[in-house]
């Protein structure tokens, strides 16, 4: 008997995960590279060399900190489009986790990229795609080949 095809839907989530990784590390990678004279171009007059460092300082490290939880992501949603119910729960909580922690950033920092906001649109569809019915059972199925 042969296993049950991949759902339709488990490649939808893998595309869109894969879609919302790529916004991710884009965004990151753009945070990383600012430089000085740029930030002191549009910054206020009336801020400091010192503190505008420090900002400058603080998203880069955000910028590294997106890039790696894309890096993370995608690796995550290919492990989960081979059929491991593992990977599916990990690639479900981390996509919450990164919604959360993009919009929280967002919201109380206010120092996020509108890149890595509309990074969460396909993470949050790519997540609730591998929550539908369909998905679900495939991955109980077990379709991942037997060795020996």
């Amino acid at each position: 008997m042969s296993p049950t095809p991949r759902p339709r839907a488990v490649d939808i989530a893998f595309w869109l995960l894969v879609v919302g990784a790529v916004l991710l590390v884009v965004n990151g990678l753009m945070a990383a590279t600012l430089n000085f004279d740029t930030a002191r171009s549009v910054a206020d007059s009336s801020v400091s060399d010192e503190k505008l460092q420090n900002y400058l300082t603080f998203q880069r490290g955000l910028g590294i900190f997106s890039v790696v939880i894309g890096a993370v992501l995608g690796f995550l949603a290919g492990k989960t489009r081979t059929g491991d119910p593992r990977f599916r729960r990990a690639t479900i909580a981390f996509a919450v986790a990164v919604m959360v922690l993009v919009v929280a950033v967002a919201i109380l920092l206010k120092i996020i990229h509108l890149l890595a906001l509309v990074a969460v649109l396909p993470i949050v569809f790519g997540a609730l795609s591998l929550t539908r019915p369909g998905v679900a059972a495939w991955f109980a199925e077990d379709p991942r080949p037997v060795d020996g």
